[in-house]
């Protein structure tokens, strides 16, 4: 099939290939890919991103293998300009088993002692990384092996933070699902008493 692609020259398009391994959440530069031609009658094709489309910004929505012609569905715009981004250490198993990547929406739920309750809802996932297995720390000593980096306002920055530090909570991949309802914690000293 290669050879039968190569041969074709009539009408060629420039598309991106992998040189090295991409993790997905980074941004892909025009260094870590080369130009190949390709015949633009070949039906996947169009599914492709083009060359020049690196030099505008894309980011890897799932990791990208060393000699793959990037797909487009592998790829997402680039977060925002002036969006507050906010990222959450945790253990795979705490954010869907780790299958969240770029473009997806999560929730996220406080699991501690205010909880369950949702903090978070449909945020967009701007970015994505992951470390050695216990490499990273979610809070009171805990260890993560994934960050998942979100959009926030401002409010919910400073609910997440506290959550964070505590380091009990969930975060719920959500694309596609209608938006959950958040909860407000309850006052401080407010407990209701049980047989007087």
């Amino acid at each position: 099939v290669v050879s039968a692609v190569l041969r074709d020259r009539r009408e060629m398009v420039s598309v991106a290939v992998a040189k090295e391994r991409i993790p997905a959440g980074v941004t892909i530069t025009p260094a870590m890919v080369t130009e190949q031609q390709v015949p633009a009658s070949v039906g996947f094709s169009s599914g492709l991103v083009r060359f020049a489309e690196i030099a505008n910004g894309v980011v890897a929505a799932r990791t990208v293998q060393p000699g793959e012609a990037i797909p487009a569905s592998a790829t997402g715009e680039p977060a925002s300009t002036g969006a507050r981004v906010m990222s959450i250490p945790v253990e795979s198993w705490q954010a869907a088993g780790g299958e969240i990547q770029v473009g997806d929406q999560v929730d996220v739920i406080d699991t501690g002692t205010d909880g369950p309750r949702y903090v978070l809802t449909g945020a967009a996932v701007v970015g994505r990384s992951e470390t050695a297995i216990g490499g990273g720390l979610t809070g009171a000593g805990r260890t993560g092996d994934l960050f998942v980096t979100v959009e926030v306002t401002e409010d919910e920055a400073l609910t997440l933070a506290a959550v964070i530090e505590n380091g009990k909570l969930m975060i719920v991949r959500s694309t596609g699902a209608p938006r959950a309802t958040t909860a407000a914690p309850a006052a401080v000293g407010d407990t209701t008493e049980v047989g007087g």
